[in-house]
């Protein structure tokens, strides 16, 4: 959803500067939104995860996004070849190699929608502590309801039809409002 800056109150900054005043080009080196189908490309996965080559992160993106069994599981390693559209990797390897290339591109900030939607409960929790350890100090706004990504939040916002009705951390909001619990119960 696109929304015009007369659209709405008060001012969007990105890294101190008005959203407004920005070029799309300066946008784009200070945000990254990753969506939630990321395409993945025949390559490798070190082509998937940088494809400019210029991380310098990228060891780090594939610890915090797990796709560390990925890369061991292949004696290639980050040269494993990769078909289109990650035909030869399962779902949850393809959504974690998305992840790994937002995450390597080390932007101020960085929106994901539901990044771990295709992995095991275990593996989603992990994620969500390396997450918010790799990108501390940086903002990182992720659409879910994960109950483990929501636990690794700062702050969270419940948003219904646009509009923010609580606002609070994940263990407060469970505790105190039972329309959020019913939201986020698994």
């Amino acid at each position: 959803m696109d929304v015009p800056p007369h659209a709405y109150e008060g001012v969007v900054r990105v890294s101190g500067q008005e959203l407004a005043d920005l070029s799309v080009e300066s946008v784009r080196s200070h945000m990254l939104v990753n969506p939630y189908d990321g395409e993945i490309f025949a390559g490798t996965l070190r082509s998937n995860i940088d494809p400019s080559g210029t991380s310098r992160t990228v060891p780090e993106a594939v610890e915090a996004s797990m796709l560390t069994d990925v890369v061991a599981l292949h004696r290639d390693g980050l040269d494993y070849a990769v078909r289109d559209r990650g035909a030869n990797l399962s779902g949850g390897q393809r959504q974690r190699l998305s992840l790994a290339r937002a995450l390597a591109a080390d932007t101020d900030v960085l929106v994901l929608h539901d990044p771990t939607t295709a992995v095991d409960a275990v593996t989603e929790q992990l994620i969500a502590r390396n997450v918010a350890k790799l990108r501390r100090g940086r903002t990182t706004l992720v659409i879910t309801s994960s109950p483990a990504l929501l636990d690794a939040a700062d702050r969270v916002l419940v948003l219904d039809d646009g509009v923010i009705t609580a606002e609070d951390t994940h263990r407060n909001l469970l505790a105190s409002d039972e329309a959020y619990c019913a939201a986020v119960a698994r």
